[in-house]
């Protein structure tokens, strides 16, 4: 995407086409917002960016742009066309997170007050469905030729050569039980002022902020803290009846429920979710698998706060998955070892 057309997209943004209007500070629906009482029972949510007051336009801009930058690269990989992607409908990266969210405020270890989240701090940016028949297959992002995260590194040769640091991709995967063992894997980017940026200029412009502290320990920490801090919150947004006696809208540290794996790299980290770890959660898959298509979720990822300099707490990102049904996935084979 050239500079001419950025630039035209700027100019329609700032005009008629600006559609991310914010409250201003002193409106009556900021104050009403502000004066609201915190809900103690619900979920999490809530953290100040730099998105606030009159950055919160050009951070706008900037998430747009690396929206439609991704998806650009994502059509012309290296001028060779990728396979058609049917789980492209069934993702998305707008959600209602705001309206049903709450997340720590910044004395929740003293008060449990909780408040409503910021924007993420990362935006999805694509969603990969793979099926194998051979097992299930850890570091998706990484080990497959095939994954969106691969595909991009083989488009990025004009970046690599001019010796700028790739940008960051945090990974989450749900390996679900087979056969055929079904992938789903979640890839977010850095949004707003950090679009495009490394983890180490991640880091680096959060600083001390409470999110950078938070998101700066878990990456460096071992795996039982790892364990310990990395949150989910489902919401069924659309779902049977039998789905949502058995899937409640509060958080899970899913370590504590689940075997979570770790993998990372220059570009790149992931977290694999082994669904068949939990006896309970792997019979309730196979019983309602069928419901998987006939609903629709939203998902948010955090890493909680364990410390008061870490809050308030901060959404690191959020997807929505939609009707994703057994002829979604992508089927691979197996990979050829040498």
């Amino acid at each position: 995407m050239g500079p001419q057309v950025q630039e035209k997209l700027r100019y329609l943004f700032r005009g008629k086409g600006r559609c991310f209007a914010r409250p201003e500070v002193n409106s009556p629906r900021a104050r009403d917002e502000n004066d609201s009482p915190s809900d103690t029972n619900d979920t999490d949510t809530d953290y100040d960016t730099a998105s606030e007051g009159q950055g919160y336009e050009s951070d706008e801009f900037d998430r747009l742009l690396t929206r439609l930058q991704s998806l650009e690269a994502e059509e012309h990989p290296s001028g060779s066309a990728d396979p058609p992607d049917a789980a492209s409908k069934h993702w998305s990266a707008e959600c209602e997170v705001r309206d049903w969210l709450k997340v720590r405020g910044p004395n929740y270890l003293r008060d449990r007050r909780k408040q409503a989240p910021a924007p993420a701090v990362m935006e999805c940016v694509k969603v990969d469905v793979f099926s194998f028949d051979d097992g299930p297959c850890a570091n998706v992002a990484n080990a497959r030729p095939e994954s969106w995260l691969n595909r991009q590194r083989a488009a990025r040769t004009d970046a690599s050569a001019s010796g700028r640091d790739e940008p960051w991709t945090f990974v989450f995967q749900f390996m679900n039980p087979g056969p055929p063992h079904v992938s789903i894997a979640l890839y977010f980017r850095p949004a707003g002022r950090h679009a495009g940026r490394s983890l180490r200029d991640l880091l680096d412009a959060e600083g001390e902020s409470p999110f950078g502290r938070a998101l700066r320990r878990f990456v460096r920490g071992d795996r039982k803290e790892r364990d310990a801090r990395f949150k989910m919150v489902i919401a069924l947004m659309e779902a049977p009846w039998a789905l949502r006696q058995t899937v409640p809208r509060r958080p899970v540290i899913l370590g504590k429920k689940f075997a979570l794996s770790y993998h990372e790299g220059a570009d790149y980290f992931a977290v694999d979710l082994d669904l068949s770890s939990s006896k309970f959660a792997e019979r309730v898959y196979r019983s309602l698998k069928w419901c998987s298509k006939h609903s629709v979720e939203e998902i948010v990822l955090m890493i909680e706060p364990h410390t008061d300099d870490e809050l308030p707490e901060a959404v690191l990102g959020a997807a929505r998955l939609s009707k994703v049904g057994d002829e979604t996935p992508r089927r691979l084979p197996p990979l050829r070892t040498t």
